[in-house]
């Protein structure tokens, strides 16, 4: 049971360094979280599976 909450506060603090690191780069707004949240993510899509 341990190790599943160590996975979740892994995935966590993967998903907040993600959203934080959008929001400086993009700004802190709501737009600027969705355009952005979106960009970042075409472009993870694109460096792991090459597209």
């Amino acid at each position: 049971m341990r190790i599943v909450s160590k996975v979740l506060w892994t995935l966590a603090f993967i998903a907040a360094t993600f959203i934080w690191m959008v929001l400086f780069e993009h700004g802190f707004s709501l737009k600027g979280l969705s355009d952005g949240t979106r960009q970042e993510w075409q472009a993870l899509g694109g460096w792991f599976f090459g597209k």
